[in-house]
């Protein structure tokens, strides 16, 4: 069986599900499979090991202002203090990230708004603006970005494939 090969962007757009997968696992990779939000998807500390071998072959991981605050919010269904030591501990992680703001005026302006909201169509004007490549979650993003020339990687596909990862050269 021969090895596939996916080519990690230099600059990752990140969703939030994925970001918040990534930021539970640095925290705690116990604590996936048994938080409420991450363990309905089935995923695990293996999840966790594949999706930080992919985002340690990119250069930039970037966020948006939306995804922080979904990731905010769903981190709070964490029990007791758990939620301050998630922060605490991906404090060095979440400095070192790049941030793209979308003002909201450009974001209304869109035809995106209706059918995607504000966290998603932020992540593609992102990608848009920064030549980055969108990791998600949703498969109606991820085809999205793919029909308008982003490269986009749906999560499950590279938790599946469980591949080597190299940079792209764009």
């Amino acid at each position: 069986m021969s090895k596939k090969w996916v080519r990690a962007p230099k600059n990752v757009i990140i969703d939030t599900v994925p970001l918040l997968l990534f930021l539970t696992g640095i925290y705690d990779k116990k604590v996936i499979s048994k938080f409420k939000r991450l363990k309905k998807y089935g995923y695990d500390d293996k999840s966790f090991e594949i999706l930080q071998l992919f985002l340690a072959h990119s250069k930039t991981i970037t966020v948006t202002p939306g995804v922080l605050s979904e990731v905010s919010n769903f981190a709070e269904q964490l029990k007791s203090d758990r939620f301050a030591r998630l922060i605490r501990d991906n404090l060095e992680v979440l400095e070192t990230m790049g941030e793209i703001y979308i003002s909201k005026d450009t974001i209304l302006d869109s035809d995106e708004i209706f059918k995607f909201g504000f966290t998603d169509t932020s992540i593609i004007f992102a990608a848009k603006n920064s030549d980055g490549g969108v990791l998600t979650k949703d498969y109606r993003l991820c085809s999205y970005c793919q029909k308008l020339g982003i490269r986009a990687y749906h999560l499950d596909r590279i938790l599946e494939m469980g591949v080597t990862f190299t940079h792209t050269r764009s």
